[in-house]
């Protein structure tokens, strides 16, 4: 399907992924280097047992907001590799922990007003590398009915929109709106249902808040008319539209 998406918009993603290192951003390599193993680095529980984020005892990680940015900034833009020791139960563990307020404030620390709006911005610019070069390409075989994957990066997969509560908290902000839109469209043209999929349940509930009626409209009419064999997922997207999704 084509991605009509601004050039200059692709360059500046392109440009920030590129640049987004822990020297250009000046985060510690050692800071770094923890935050991924004390997200990932995780043995998967037996059947019955709770993620290890549930146990109280586990000790926090400690840092500031502006460095839970930059720590998000660079896993999001080196998740193809930095993720590579990992299992798809770790990555989804670790993610759903970036996600989701439910088990700790990662996901809040970017609104924190500590946190430069540019830093918040070049975090959401390379936002899309997490799911190009990550999540889509683990899950490039996955072929289930819509919200029914009970493994653990298929759950983030398609929850991330719907309890991620970054964008409800800077939806009021133009520049969050934009970079959130941007996302979606990014999602939409990659080559994977279900990075597809977990951006039409965002736009199902969030697509009112980008304040973009008519290119939300055009851009929605260009995916469905290019799904080729897959009644679900027209039937799915044209939801999605109208914002009606679970």
């Amino acid at each position: 399907m084509t991605n009509k998406k601004p050039a200059r918009y692709r360059m500046e993603v392109t440009r920030q992924q590129q640049s987004s290192t822990l020297a250009s951003i000046g985060l510690d390599q050692a800071l770094y280097a923890n935050a991924l193993r004390y997200l990932f680095d995780r043995p998967v529980p037996a059947e019955g047992e709770r993620e290890w984020y549930w146990d109280l005892d586990e000790p926090e990680f400690t840092a500031t907001p502006l460095e839970w940015t930059h720590i998000q900034t660079v896993l999001f833009a080196n998740a193809a590799t930095d993720l590579t020791p990992y299992s798809d139960d770790q990555v989804g563990m670790g993610l759903n922990l970036v996600m989701s307020n439910n088990a700790g404030d990662i996901p809040l620390m970017v609104n924190d007003p500590s946190v430069p709006l540019a830093e918040a911005m070049r975090m959401m610019q390379v936002f899309p590398c997490l799911w190009r070069d990550c999540i889509g390409p683990r899950l490039s075989k996955v072929h289930e009915s819509i919200g029914s994957s009970r493994d653990r990066l298929g759950f983030v997969c398609y929850m991330w929109f719907d309890v991620w509560p970054t964008f409800w908290n800077a939806k009021h902000v133009p520049e969050w709106r934009d970079a959130m839109w941007f996302v979606f469209c990014e999602m939409l043209a990659m080559p994977c249902r279900e990075v597809q999929v977990a951006a039409l349940h965002g736009i199902g509930h969030e697509g009112r808040y980008l304040q973009k009626p008519k290119e939300l409209q055009k851009r929605m009419e260009e995916f469905i008319r290019n799904v080729r064999d897959d009644d679900e997922l027209k039937s799915y997207a044209q939801a999605a539209e109208s914002g009606m999704v679970q």
